[in-house]
């Protein structure tokens, strides 16, 4: 399911899409404005996610590192099975970004692009402790 710049739709909108989808493998969200809450909905009832793209258009001037990890922690506790993983514009702390590689542990592939103040080292070597291919 491809949702591209669909800023009508809501997050109950969303989730009642959703919902009704449990056989789903892949999900891209780009330019809509839905909540880690939907995006918790959406793991939850489809478990069979393999593919999520979340794209949005970051916002220099938003800085809240709570609200910055919420995707990333909605991603992490409902989306245990995903293989790739695509955030673009998405201003995620290491926090968020450990919560995600503890969460998914079949995670394949992470496609990370931001402007952010992310620091590897740490992340980078529990990640490769655990003999992950990233």
């Amino acid at each position: 399911m491809r949702l591209i710049m669909c800023y009508p739709v809501t997050d109950e909108g969303f989730v009642e899409a959703v919902v009704k989808l449990p056989l789903l493998e892949y999900l891209e969200v780009s330019h809509c404005s839905l909540s880690g809450e939907s995006l918790e909905a959406a793991g939850k009832s489809c478990p069979n996610l393999k593919t999520l793209k979340l794209n949005n258009e970051p916002d220099p001037e938003f800085d809240d590192d709570e609200c910055n990890n919420e995707d990333a922690l909605a991603i992490a506790k409902s989306m245990p099975e995903l293989r790739h993983l695509q955030l673009f514009g998405n201003f995620l702390t290491n926090t968020g970004l450990n919560a995600i590689l503890e969460g998914c542990p079949h995670l394949e592939h992470l496609i990370y692009a931001s402007v952010s103040t992310l620091t590897l080292t740490g992340i980078w070597l529990s990640n490769v402790s655990r003999g992950s291919k990233m």
